[in-house]
């Protein structure tokens, strides 16, 4: 299951989709450059019938990432100006997007990681992306972006999954599901309201008030998208947490 608003491509299905640099994610029927100039140059109605289109299909298989890359660029753009803004103007945030620091095997020495203890952000991270089968080179920022927009995505893409190791939910469609309310409170993005409340309604009715919960939780935490994680690998994962204000999910 990897339904995220700022998504990640995770490793399932991997054959089905293809990445370049120039068109991004091709998702068969749509690209994401292709996604990029709907949302520049297309009427609401385009844009309505093809975020529909990638709702639709992610519906049918929670696993396909690729609708949720579509689905963020289509419906989330007149927001997205307003989280950049809020990430530029905080001191951590804006530190961030100037230096664009990446996660990923060019970056972070992933064995280090590993031998880490369980009970540390950086080891307990490592260890899901393993047990996970999730490869954290896959994350890619969407193509034929300006340089703060994209570096946004792609850092939002790529801490989705220490976002899970934090919240404590698994990979799986109600601990997705409850990400996406988690989400959506951090970021206030249309698409995570969108897989919140569809995707708990067709997907996994007995789980909405644990998606309630994962609201609250993240309206409670931290402004996430400013905090530089990279400097906390070897930190308790419990103190960290603590510090970000994310409580431990309840199941």
């Amino acid at each position: 299951m990897t339904m995220q608003s700022g998504g990640g491509e995770h490793a399932a299905n991997p054959g089905r989709k293809t990445w370049d640099a120039e068109s991004g994610a091709d998702a068969g029927w749509m690209t994401e450059a292709d996604a990029v100039r709907l949302a520049l140059h297309g009427t609401p109605r385009q844009k309505a019938l093809a975020g529909f289109g990638a709702l639709r299909r992610l519906l049918v298989d929670p696993d396909d990432t690729v609708q949720v890359f579509l689905l963020g660029i289509l419906v989330n753009g007149r927001y997205v100006p307003q989280l950049l803004t809020k990430i530029a103007t905080d001191q951590d945030g804006a530190k961030l997007v100037q230096d664009k620091p990446a996660i990923d095997s060019s970056t972070v020495d992933w064995d280090r990681l590993r031998a880490l203890p369980v009970t540390t952000l950086g080891g307990a991270y490592a260890r899901y992306l393993d047990e996970n089968k999730l490869d954290p080179d896959l994350f890619q920022a969407p193509p034929a972006l300006p340089e703060p927009l994209k570096f946004m995505a792609q850092r939002i893409r790529q801490t989705h999954d220490i976002w899970h190791v934090l919240t404590g939910y698994a990979p799986n469609v109600p601990g997705e599901l409850a990400l996406q309310g988690f989400t959506f409170a951090q970021l206030r993005m249309p698409s995570a309201l969108l897989l919140a409340t569809l995707g708990t309604l067709f997907k996994a009715p007995t789980h909405a008030r644990r998606v309630l919960d994962g609201f609250r939780r993240g309206r409670d935490a931290k402004f996430l998208p400013v905090v530089r994680f990279e400097t906390m690998w070897e930190r308790d994962l419990e103190d960290v947490r603590s510090e970000l204000g994310v409580r431990p999910a309840r199941a």
